[in-house]
């Protein structure tokens, strides 16, 4: 097990001392969520993974950027975010085989107006499905995906892009022999010209 001050910097500790400094409960921050208390603890434990709907509902929440959630360091120019491939959070969502891999790509810069998160979808098709605010593109960058929109089962190659209203129902699992890799960019809620 890794010592305390390893562990500072995970999301999971991250997203507990974000709660302690907001001086919330778990029932309060269930409430503000929509995510069981049962799990938040999980979660804030290391036992459990958030999706990337539940971090952005965590980030409203918090009324934090979503890039606050994986990096409290201060950002010296919000013109932009640099991260190295070696430098990416990496985290996994209830284990390999069930779970989704991510790597989160721009939490160097607070304020913008797309998410991007290297993510490896599972193996097995998820228990659940996914719905959030905003947009979602899906582009795979090696392996083959089968993505679940509502009812529709849509396969997706290497080099192809699908675009959707996150608020439908979704989820992939990797299907080629080796676990497929995406880039997936969220946006936040649509905006009225």
């Amino acid at each position: 097990m890794a010592a305390p001050n390893a562990n500072r910097h995970t999301l999971n500790a991250r997203l507990r001392s974000l709660r302690l400094e907001q001086e919330l409960s778990l029932e309060a921050l269930a409430a503000k969520t929509g995510v069981t208390k049962g799990f938040l603890s999980l979660v804030e434990r290391g036992l459990k993974a958030p999706s990337i709907s539940t971090l952005m509902a965590l980030s409203r929440a918090f009324a934090l950027p979503m890039s606050r959630l994986f990096d409290d360091a201060p950002h010296a120019d919000d013109a932009y975010s640099l991260v190295r491939r070696d430098k990416r959070k990496k985290y996994a969502r209830e284990g390999s085989l069930y779970g989704y891999k991510y790597e989160a790509l721009a939490f160097r810069k607070d304020r913008k107006a797309m998410e991007p998160f290297i993510v490896m979808p599972p193996r097995r098709t998820p228990r659940r499905s996914f719905r959030h605010s905003g947009d979602e593109m899906v582009f795979v960058l090696s392996g083959v995906v089968e993505t679940q929109l509502g009812t529709e089962k849509i396969l997706l190659h290497e080099g192809d892009c699908l675009y959707f209203d996150a608020s439908l129902s979704h989820r992939s699992r990797s299907i080629s022999k080796e676990r497929a890799v995406t880039l997936v960019v969220v946006s936040g809620p649509s905006r009225s010209p």
